[in-house]
């Protein structure tokens, strides 16, 4: 069976997440960033990192997160987690955050890439594009699944990649933060993204 171990901060969100019922056959086994070690994940399969964990206690499981890439395992890496500080080889950014953009009818400017790619098979279109929190430029060999704009129409980064090339393991990294608003009960698209993205981990 499939381990996959949740590092989660306590927050409302993360604990209401874990207690979702429609999560219950993926048998999370929560990890607290601050009270567990980080050597507690080292036999995981998949390790979902949770959304806007705070980075000085973050920072100490990111040798861990490595290893596990290394491995062979996969790593879901969610939204405000200052990725660009502990994941090798990203560059992060920060950009306004674009909330309501279907009430006031402005652009997000997210554009999805590469449609023939596998992982298309997990994501919709309303689960990738509500709002996110800064830019990624990821390494060399990533695969940018949502990119976002500027007014100009110019490429401006990523807010969601997968990198299967540059480590053993599998890595998906976003902007998104859908852990805290599936938990909090509002956003469309991030329960979606959440579902998506366990899916994608356990059956990609």
């Amino acid at each position: 069976m499939t381990r996959i171990a949740f590092l989660h901060g306590g927050s409302h969100s993360h604990l209401a997440t874990l207690a979702d019922p429609a999560l219950a056959p993926y048998r999370l086994a929560p990890m607290h960033v601050r009270t567990d070690r980080p050597d507690a994940v080292r036999d995981a399969d998949v390790l979902v990192v949770a959304d806007r964990l705070r980075p000085d206690l973050l920072t100490a499981w990111a040798s861990e997160i490595s290893a596990a890439l290394a491995r062979g395992a996969t790593v879901v890496a969610f939204g405000e987690n200052h990725v660009g500080d502990w994941l090798p080889g990203v560059r992060e950014q920060p950009r306004p955050t674009v909330f309501w953009w279907w009430r006031t009818g402005e652009d997000h400017r997210l554009r999805t890439q590469h449609p023939e790619h596998a992982a298309w098979q997990f994501f919709s279109e309303k689960s990738v594009i509500w709002h996110y929190h800064g830019v990624l430029e990821p390494p060399a060999g990533a695969v940018s699944l949502v990119d976002l704009h500027t007014e100009d129409g110019e490429r401006d980064g990523s807010i969601l990649y997968v990198d299967e090339n540059t480590t053993a393991g599998r890595l998906l990294v976003t902007t998104m933060d859908p852990v805290y608003h599936h938990g909090s009960g509002f956003m469309p698209g991030a329960t979606q993204m959440l579902y998506s993205a366990l899916h994608w981990a356990t059956r990609g």
